[in-house]
This record gives structure tokens, C-alpha cells and sequence, in this order.
């Protein structure tokens, strides 16, 4: 690093590519270690930052923002973004990172126009990797990620730029690309688990309420509406969660009950149905027909038969 800074008006040191890029070149990384006064500094810089926590454990400060850092976490720093790692002191591994640094304009492709890391989704190269919608704030976190994916590249990235041998600036790049790209394999993997967690916990809410009011005037914007969700997307996720459709389900669960009150009480089949949500016979005994086989009145004599059968 070389022995310049820009003081911002806010009283934050911001660091440019002239800071640490050789002459002619957009990329650069080193490694904490390298530079312990680094450590523990709020600034921010323009370019873009890949932190990779090597050992050790640090807290890790954007703004108001607080995460904790350890050992095969992964942090992207977008610029001007004021930031710092203070490293644990009292832990029983130094902290070491690998500090990645660049440019957008390092792939060398006229395909990024801004100075965030949100263009990079906009671009050619990592286009089928962005969803449209797909927004990244100031910084972002990966975590617990496995040294054998992310730390083998960083090392190799490390390894290329010290030795500068010939073409190395080359097979950076596609080093630099081949993170970018398994970083956000993880992050889409990360993201459909969280989506699917959270879509089952809605589903498991719903059958829990539909189990608890079968008997009343169920609907699915009732339902759509208890999880803030449209009617269409709620009415999407549970079927692709259940395999079946709001209605047919509720009717499902109806019928089960209705089949519990044939078999234990003595209630007439009218009011088997009443206590069962149905609002009229007509389609209470096509209902249970379509599901059961039988009629309500046939299904309560079986179960009386094999009642009797069994004393």
C-alpha cells in the first residue's frame, strides 16, 4: 500500500485504486498481516473489497451494523462504504484475512457503467447469475463458508500476484471470476434454503389455522391476508408446498373430520356435516363420497360393523 489517502469531509480516509494498484493495473491483494495498522480503521475506498477470513476471529463495523467474522466467512465491501474489521485479540487464532481489491473495469469488459457492485448484475458476464430484482447494499456476508472453496482461490489469486510471473494478470482474472461466480452459486443455494424455510413455517401456519377452523367459512384471501402475502403468490406456495390447492385440502382435512364424528358420536349425519363446515348436504355427500367410496351413512354403518365384529 502505498503512503497516500484522501480525506473525505466526513472525516473518513478513503483509499483509490492509485493506493494500492501497481501502474496500468486494477487489482491487488495482500493479506492483513501485511498491513496490521489497516486493521481496525474506519475507511472506505473506491473500489470494490473481497474479505476472506483466514483464522482467527474480528467484529465487523458498517455504519450502525455489527456482524461477527470468523474463520471461512466471506465479506463484499461495495464502494465508498465506510467499514472496518477490529480483530479479536483475545482469541486463541490471530485474525488474518485475505483483503481482494478491484475495479470493475478489471474484467475488461465495456459492461459496467456505475460504480456500484449492483452493476455487475446488469452485465454481460454475470447476467444468468443476477436475478433482475436481485439488489446488494453496502456490504454483504456470506458465512461459514468452506476453506476448500473459497480460501484455495484467494491463495492461488495470492500466490499469482506476488510471483508475477508471466500472463498473471490474466489468470487472476480468471481466478476472480471463477470466485465471483461459486460466491454466488452459494449465495443463490443460501437464498432458496431461507426461501424455502420460510415459505414452509407460512404453509405450516396455515394448515395449523385451517386444522383449528375447518368448521367456519375458510378462504384463501383469509389466509393470503393473515400472512401479508397477494392471494395468487400465497395460493402458488401452498400448492407447490402441499401438492394440492386451499380447497382441496380444507375439504380433505372437513372430511377427515367428518369421518372422527361418524365413528364416535351418535350425531346425525346433518349435523355431522354443520359441525364439519359444509353448508349443505348436496355437496357434503359428494364431497365424502369423492373422498371415501361410500356415502356418510354407509362409512358409519362399517365402522359400527367392524366395531361389533371386534367384541
Amino acid at each position: 500500500m502505498k503512503n497516500r489517502q484522501v480525506q473525505c469531509s466526513d472525516g473518513v480516509p478513503e483509499f483509490t485504486g492509485e493506493d494500492f494498484f501497481r501502474p496500468g493495473e486494477s487489482v491487488y491483494i495482500h493479506m492483513s498481516t501485511e498491513f496490521p495498522d489497516f486493521v481496525g480503521v474506519v475507511h472506505k475506498h473506491k473500489f470494490i473489497e473481497i474479505v476472506y477470513i483466514i483464522s482467527g476471529q474480528a467484529v465487523h463495523v458498517v455504519g450502525d451494523h455489527r456482524s461477527g467474522a470468523s474463520k471461512g466467512d466471506l465479506f463484499i465491501i461495495n464502494y465508498e462504504t465506510p467499514h472496518a474489521f477490529y480483530g479479536d485479540k483475545d482469541f486463541k487464532e490471530e485474525f488474518i484475512s485475505y483483503d481482494l481489491m478491484f475495479t470493475p473495469d478489471f474484467f475488461n469488459l465495456s459492461m459496467i457503467d456505475g460504480a456500484n457492485f449492483e452493476s455487475l448484475g446488469s452485465s454481460y458476464l454475470f447476467n444468468s447469475l443476477f436475478p433482475e430484482n436481485q439488489r446488494f447494499g453496502p456490504d454483504l456476508q456470506l458465512t461459514g463458508s468452506s476453506y476448500n472453496v473459497f480460501g484455495d482461490i484467494f491463495k492461488k489469486i495470492y500466490l499469482e500476484y506476488k510471483g508475477r510471473e508471466k500472463g498473471y494478470i490474466d489468470i487472476i482474472r480468471a481466478y476472480v471470476i471463477e470466485l465471483i461466480i461459486k460466491m454466488f452459486r452459494k449465495m443463490d443455494t443460501s437464498a432458496q434454503q431461507s426461501i424455502s424455510y420460510r415459505q414452509a413455517r407460512v404453509v405450516d401456519s396455515a394448515l395449523s389455522y385451517l386444522r383449528e377452523n375447518f368448521n367456519t367459512h375458510v378462504t384463501m384471501k383469509d389466509l393470503a391476508n393473515r400472512t401479508f402475502l397477494s392471494k395468487d403468490y400465497f395460493g402458488r406456495m401452498f400448492r407447490e408446498t402441499t401438492g394440492l390447492p386451499v380447497s382441496a385440502l380444507l375439504q380433505q382435512i372437513r372430511i377427515e373430520q367428518a369421518c372422527k364424528l361418524l365413528c364416535s358420536t351418535d350425531r346425525k349425519i346433518t349435523q355431522v356435516a354443520e359441525d364439519c363446515g359444509f353448508g349443505d348436504m348436496k355437496s357434503f355427500y359428494n364431497c365424502f363420497k369423492k373422498t371415501m367410496g361410500v356415502t356418510p351413512g354407509e362409512y358409519r354403518n362399517a365402522a359400527v360393523q367392524a366395531d361389533q365384529a371386534k367384541t
